[in-house]
């Protein structure tokens, strides 16, 4: 039927955008989906035309820093209050760098699902110091900490905030190691490390 595609976070906040002034035409596109193919009618006609029945998803989304480059990784094989962090790390897609974003427009909030654990990504607003409200994706159920509000900074440009303390999400490019490029939610500007797509 259609190639599945993947598209950028940006990419994904402009075509939800332009959706709600086609979604009249699109709708009948839509019905006939399945539900693991993901065309441009699919994805932009979603947010009219499921609004009233729930969230609009959309799965195999990745999400790069534009300060680095580099996709956003979810890192399964850290352990503790480290597991399942998420890192501008990945030079290549793989299954780590796979996510489902979800749009509640009644609530006014997204949420970002790892593919790879099918949790949620939080942010841990319990942490101190370096790792203060950390994203990882640990969550099963949806909560304060695991909501988002995605803004536009620009063309193919977004910045993730946290709903729970109102700060925006940073791609930390001065940490080293295993932590270099930790995602963390404790900008109140966008600059550059704020900026995904």
């Amino acid at each position: 039927m259609f190639a599945k595609q993947k598209f950028g976070l940006g990419t994904l906040v402009t075509m939800l955008a332009l959706g709600a002034a086609l979604a009249p035409a699109l709708a009948s596109a839509d019905a006939g989906a399945e539900p693991g193919n993901r065309n441009l009618s699919s994805m932009i006609a979603a947010p009219a035309a499921r609004s009233a029945a729930g969230p609009t998803c959309t799965q195999n989304v990745t999400i790069t820093s534009l300060a680095n480059h580099d996709l956003v990784s979810t890192e399964l094989g850290y352990a503790g209050n480290e597991y399942a962090m998420l890192r501008a790390r990945a030079t290549v897609e793989g299954p780590w760098e796979q996510y489902r974003v979800c749009n509640f427009p009644d609530a006014g909030y997204w949420t970002i699902q790892s593919e790879a654990d099918g949790l949620f990504v939080s942010a841990e607003l319990g942490y101190t110091g370096n790792q203060y409200a950390m994203l990882r994706a640990r969550a099963s159920v949806v909560g304060p900490w695991e909501k988002f509000i995605l803004v536009s900074c620009g063309f193919n440009c977004t910045a993730i905030q946290s709903q729970a303390n109102g700060l925006f999400v940073s791609a930390e490019l001065g940490y080293t190691g295993a932590q270099y490029g930790m995602l963390r939610a404790r900008a109140s500007t966008v600059g550059p490390w704020e900026q995904f797509r």
